[in-house]
């Protein structure tokens, strides 16, 4: 009934709105637009209208004074009753059987949990055994480089008493030299440019050094080479030898076979132990 109302009261307010505007136009005695008996009177506002908030607790509102009036009544009344137990309800005794199942359970939980880390401790110490065994034989494999170490290091970094001396006589046929330069495996390399006093020497059957230096005691390959006008860019020959430990090696060069064709490669070589040790470098 009230969407009705509501609904008949918008069109008497439209109808007279256009009635407004259209006054010009329309006659005046134009017929009204009927009342509805049970129309109602509608306001219109300027702001949209705030919608009442229903209140929580409105039963207890509502009955406040019957609620309190109850509690008026409330009395500690003694009771005289016998101590008889009644019967129990079987899922209470249920409920503690759970219980106990549950602390069962745990219990069985936790003794394989600590099986588990017992098994994992005694793992763990074995494994600590096995490495620190590993660790003995590193140590020990240590210990033995350590000792072949310090025999290398006594035999080649101690008072190094194996020496090489090299000498030259001789003097070229056809061919001057004017410098001898001695190549040891190493990379130790020296030349010696020769004088005129020196080649005067030569000449004369005299004998120069031109090299005179501690060599490692094994085989090696010492390198001759030659340079002059008939060799601008060297001439190089080659002789193996093996210097004994803590003896003096000594290797003549004679040149008197060289010439401008053969080079180095005619030097006649010979070498010879001296009989005491070498005690001195350079």
């Amino acid at each position: 009934m009230i969407h009705r109302s509501f609904l008949v009261a918008a069109l008497l307010v439209l109808g007279s709105n256009v009635a407004g505007a259209a006054g010009k136009t329309k006659p005046a005695d134009t017929p009204a637009i009927p009342r509805d008996p049970g129309a109602v009177e509608v306001r219109v506002e300027r702001a949209r209208p705030q919608k009442e908030k229903h209140e929580t607790l409105r039963f207890l509102k509502a009955n406040r004074d019957f609620v309190r009036a109850r509690y008026d009544l409330l009395r500690q009344m003694a009771i005289n009753q016998h101590g008889e137990a009644g019967p129990i309800d079987p899922r209470f005794l249920s409920y503690g059987e759970m219980l106990a199942a549950i602390q069962a359970a745990g219990d069985s939980v936790e003794f394989v949990e600590d099986a588990r880390r017992r098994q994992l401790l005694l793992a763990s110490i074995t494994e600590l055994g096995e490495l620190e065994a590993r660790l003995d034989l590193m140590d020990k494999l240590l210990a033995e480089q350590q000792g072949r170490l310090g025999v290398l290091q006594a035999d080649f970094t101690g008072r190094q008493q194996t020496a090489l001396v090299v000498v030259v006589s001789g003097t070229p046929g056809s061919a001057a030299v004017d410098s001898i330069a001695i190549g040891l495996e190493d990379g130790t390399r020296r030349a010696v440019a020769l004088t005129a006093e020196q080649r005067e020497a030569l000449r004369t059957g005299g004998v120069i050094q031109v090299f005179h230096g501690f060599v490692e005691p094994r085989v090696q390959v010492v390198e001759i080479a030659l340079t002059g006008v008939a060799w601008p860019a060297g001439s190089s020959g080659f002789v193996e030898l093996d210097p004994e430990r803590d003896h003096l090696t000594l290797l003549r060069l004679d040149l008197a076979a060289v010439n401008a064709d053969t080079g180095a490669a005619a030097i006649a070589a010979s070498a010879w132990l001296h009989d005491e040790t070498s005690g001195a470098g350079d």
